[in-house]
């Protein structure tokens, strides 16, 4: 994800520290096909890394308290911290965002959710229940057949007060140029 982050890090690197931690599960082949299915995006090459695996109806998040653990000993151990995610790691970074709300995981000065949608699993239902007051930045790419259509109703989990929503013209992937991408930068800096 480093790599794949290459501009945003040359950016971020001269005033924040940029860690990329690796999802502790791996997906199946199966899993990267459905994901992709009848999308224009192609898989990323292997491995296909994931935070968890989640059930055919979605409601439970295999491997997540793994996940959990794992966010939460990189939380202490950068904080102060903020956290950005992409596609399920924006998944990710909505539920820390919530649970670190609820004080169930370290404080995080904001999100930016790049590509996400709000987790189904039900053990994380109760953490969106109200408003997150957690400042967001929310990204999407106009043509992102994958959970581009999810994307607007996670922001709307967020305070409408503290939330920023900024789209670009792309697909499911990271900005790397254009206004997306300063949004990105600007945000973190600005919360740093």
């Amino acid at each position: 994800m480093h790599g794949a982050l290459g501009p945003l890090v040359a950016a971020l690197e001269p005033s924040v520290r940029v860690v990329c931690l690796n999802a502790p599960h791996t997906r199946s082949q199966a899993s990267v096909e459905r994901t992709y299915q009848g999308s224009s995006a192609q898989p990323p090459e292997p491995p296909h890394l994931c935070w968890w695996n989640a059930s055919d109806d979605g409601l439970e998040y295999r491997g997540w308290e793994e996940t959990r653990d794992l966010v939460r000993e990189a939380l202490d151990r950068y904080a102060p911290a903020s956290i950005l995610g992409f596609s399920q790691g924006g998944i990710l970074a909505a539920a820390v965002a919530a649970l670190a709300q609820a004080r169930e995981l370290p404080h995080v000065h904001c999100a930016v959710l790049v590509a996400g949608r709000t987790p189904r699993a039900a053990v994380l239902q109760a953490a969106f229940m109200d408003p997150i007051a957690v400042p967001s930045l929310h990204v999407w790419g106009e043509r992102d057949t994958v959970t581009g259509q999810y994307c607007q109703e996670l922001a709307e989990h967020f305070s409408a007060t503290k939330r920023e929503i900024a789209t670009w013209p792309g697909g499911h992937s990271v900005p790397t140029r254009g206004p997306a991408y300063e949004a990105i930068v600007r945000f973190v800096l600005d919360h740093a």
